[in-house]
């Protein structure tokens, strides 16, 4: 079985897990609390850690931050989590201009391939952008 640990946080939503990756201030952890605020629970925040269990990734928290979200202006606050949640898909987050018409990309991670969405994270219209990716994701299966 191989881990890594990731600069990024992650949720679930609907039983698929979502990994953020993106440059430290580009909203990461408040998107994961847009998220969580919209039906979604915490994974990790600031660090996940992805295994390789049969084909598959899996992402769970380190175990000093399990249940805790840096949420700025207010401080870390403690949430419900949960853990080995099979990744779906991949989110980065960007601070530049985004094309409006962007080809489907992908991520590898373990030589698994994963859609990706690239978006700016602080956008309002972020959280939903999320879930219209999933959907299309779950309609593809």
């Amino acid at each position: 079985m191989e881990s890594k640990r990731v600069h990024s946080s992650a949720i679930v939503l609907e039983n698929n897990g979502v990994l953020i990756m993106g440059d430290s201030g580009s909203g990461k952890s408040d998107l994961a609390l847009r998220l969580i605020d919209n039906g979604a629970t915490l994974i990790s925040d600031d660090v996940t850690v992805c295994e390789k269990k049969k084909n598959q990734i899996y992402l769970s928290s380190p175990g000093q931050t399990k249940g805790l979200l840096e949420v700025r202006e207010v401080g870390i606050i403690t949430v419900p989590f949960v853990e080995n949640v099979e990744l779906r898909l991949v989110v980065k987050l960007e601070q530049k201009e985004i094309d409006r018409m962007p080809k489907k990309k992908t991520c590898k991670i373990f030589g698994q391939t994963f859609p990706m969405l690239i978006i700016n994270g602080k956008n309002p219209s972020s959280v939903v952008k999320v879930k219209v990716k999933l959907n299309e994701i779950q309609d593809e299966v």
